[in-house]
C-alpha cells in the first residue's frame, strides 16, 4: 500500500484572515480607499457616512474593506494619523517658528491654511462639517486619542502675546483660531458649488483674509 503524502503537501495553502478570495492587497489600493473615504466624509460627514457607502463608491465589496480597515474606527484612526495630523502639524510648526511674532505667526498660518485648502480638496469642506455641523465625529476622536493638551498651550501663547503688548487685548483667544479658518476655509468650501464665488482664486482669499485681520474693517 503506497504511503500517505504528508498533509502539508496535500492540504491546501490558507488564506490571511479576513482577506477576501481572489483579492490582491495593494499599498495603492489602501490609499484609494482612504482618499475615497474622505471624499464622502468632506460631501456628507463622517457620521452620515458609512463603511458599506465607502464600499459602493469605490466598487469594492464591503469584505475588501473591511480587508484594510476592520472596523469605522480603525478607518478614522488612519485617516487621523496619515492625513489629517500632517496638516494640522505643518500648521502647528508655525507657532513653533514664530514664538515671538503672532504677525508673521498669524500671516502664515492664513497662508498656510489656503495652501492646504487648495491642495488638498477635502480639507475646507471637512473642517466645516465637522466645526459648525452637530455631530463633530472628528473632532470628538481626536479629542479622545490626543487630549486638549496642544490648543491649551496655544491658547496660553496667545495670552502671553497680549500680555506683552503684541496682540490686540480685544481679541479673545478662544475665537481667534475659529476665526482665521472661518475667513480662509469657508470661502474655499464655498467655491465649489456657489457660482457667485466662482471667480475667487486662493491669492484672492489670502488677500482679504490678511486685510480683515490686519486693518479691520476701518477705512
Amino acid at each position: 500500500m503506497p504511503a500517505q503524502k504528508e498533509h502539508s503537501e496535500s492540504a491546501p495553502q490558507g488564506r490571511r484572515p479576513g482577506r477576501p478570495r481572489g483579492a490582491k492587497p495593494t499599498a495603492t489600493s489602501r490609499e484609494r480607499l482612504l482618499d475615497i473615504a474622505l471624499d464622502l466624509f468632506s460631501r456628507q460627514g463622517i457620521a452620515h457616512t458609512s463603511l458599506n457607502a465607502i464600499a459602493k463608491e469605490a466598487g469594492v465589496t464591503p469584505a475588501m474593506l473591511h480587508y484594510y480597515f476592520n472596523s469605522r474606527e480603525q478607518l478614522l484612526d488612519a485617516m487621523i494619523e496619515e492625513r489629517f495630523l500632517p496638516l494640522r502639524s505643518a500648521i502647528g510648526a508655525i507657532f513653533d517658528t514664530h514664538p515671538d511674532d503672532p504677525v508673521n505667526a498669524l500671516t502664515q498660518m492664513v497662508e498656510t491654511l489656503a495652501e492646504l485648502a487648495g491642495q488638498y480638496h477635502w480639507f475646507a469642506p471637512l473642517w466645516m462639517q465637522e466645526v459648525i455641523g452637530e455631530m463633530p465625529v472628528l473632532r470628538a476622536h481626536l479629542q479622545a486619542r490626543f487630549g486638549n493638551d496642544k490648543y491649551q498651550t496655544t491658547l496660553s501663547t496667545l495670552a502671553r502675546w497680549q500680555d506683552e503688548g503684541k496682540l490686540n487685548r480685544e481679541l479673545a483667544p478662544e475665537l481667534l483660531f475659529t476665526t482665521l479658518l472661518s475667513l480662509v476655509l469657508v470661502p474655499f468650501s464655498r467655491m465649489r458649488n456657489d457660482e457667485r464665488l466662482k471667480t475667487l482664486s486662493p491669492q484672492i482669499i489670502v488677500r482679504h483674509a490678511l486685510a480683515v485681520i490686519g486693518s479691520g474693517i476701518g477705512g
